[in-house]
């Protein structure tokens, strides 16, 4: 049986803070070995603490290359919320189209458990999905569907959902097509289901940026708070959270509602979460969702549209200068892996 050892004491033993060392797993997974699952906690071989010094050492002059057969990969940015009904998949797909605009190359992955409908709102026709990967191996390809502005969608069809209940075989199938696209596009981002679920969970715990989604609503406040308090508690690695206020009838009250979530989150979490954003109520939203167009395409000018390019800006804004070395889905994999089936 290997000597294991948990990140509390591979820090003691480096003189390392936790965070800084659950940083350089998020980012150079290549170079520590993988977890391992001791009781209901994962732990190092403690060859780890030799790698972690060697990631330190390096990190202190310059910036690590990517390894042989790495390169750039995507930065990976899931929208998500504590309940539904808040515009998630609008805002999404249409951060999706406004990062195009700005010249980055997006993708927007449907990844909402049964209820997969970004492809509606976009007003492409139902096609390939995730879980075609599985049932008759199309390469992940033949899946991406063009949508509007140039922006790729990956439909998930119900594919997410079959996938929490599928194999590890089959989940490592997709999860290693998805690890593709990342080095294919500059943006993907994560339409995840609403609520509290494992595979929101999963994604939350691997993607790059965490977007909450909240309305003026109370119960939108007390849900995101409870699954921000959920990924706390699961150790979710200190990955940029940024809060965006939907539906809001003025600028007085998204702010509140802005506060509120992140002063909740500062004092009882003690995590940061940075308001990058408020949509003002519009009826271009409804207008644009009956006729299948997203609201950026339906109405560029309108207020709904020029509210979410602010927040397309503030997000690439806050992207970071250095090469993204580590891939989002691969983290995902060895979440996979690290989980007893």
């Amino acid at each position: 049986m290997p000597q294991l050892v948990s990140i509390q004491e591979i820090s003691e033993e480096t003189g390392l803070e936790e965070s800084l060392l659950r940083f350089y797993e998020s980012e150079y997974p290549s170079e520590l070995p993988d977890k391992i699952l001791q009781g209901d906690m994962l732990a190092f071989d403690v060859c780890a603490i030799e790698a972690f010094q060697r990631i330190h050492d390096l990190h202190q002059g310059e910036q690590l290359e990517p390894t042989a057969g790495e390169g750039r990969y995507a930065r990976v940015i899931a929208v998500t919320s504590g309940k539904g009904g808040v515009g998630k998949t609008n805002i999404a797909l249409n951060l999706a189209i406004e990062m195009q605009r700005f010249g980055k190359m997006c993708i927007v992955l449907d990844a909402d458990m049964g209820m997969a409908n970004v492809h509606l709102l976009a007003g492409i026709p139902a096609g390939n999905n995730i879980r075609d990967i599985i049932s008759s191996g199309r390469d992940i390809v033949d899946i991406i569907a063009e949508g509007p502005e140039g922006i790729g969608i990956i439909p998930g069809g119900g594919g997410i959902l079959s996938l929490a209940d599928s194999s590890r075989h089959d989940r490592m199938k997709v999860i290693d097509a998805l690890r593709t696209v990342e080095k294919e596009a500059e943006v993907i981002i994560v339409d995840t289901g609403a609520g509290m679920g494992s595979s929101v969970r999963d994604f939350l715990a691997c993607a790059d940026d965490l977007l909450f989604v909240l309305s003026p609503d109370i119960t939108s406040l007390a849900d995101a708070y409870g699954l921000l308090k959920a990924l706390h508690h699961e150790k979710m690695s200190e990955r940029p959270v940024y809060s965006v206020i939907n539906m809001v009838e003025t600028l007085k009250q998204a702010a509140g509602v802005a506060h509120r979530f992140s002063s909740c989150a500062h004092e009882f979490l003690g995590r940061n979460v940075e308001n990058i954003g408020y949509i003002l109520k519009d009826s271009t939203v409804a207008a644009a969702t009956v006729r299948r167009t997203p609201y950026s395409v339906f109405k560029p000018q309108a207020r709904v549209s020029k509210n979410t390019r602010n927040i397309a800006a503030a997000l690439l804004k806050n992207e970071e200068s250095t090469i993204r070395v580590s891939s989002a889905f691969g983290r995902y994999m060895n979440l996979l892996r690290a989980q007893k089936m």
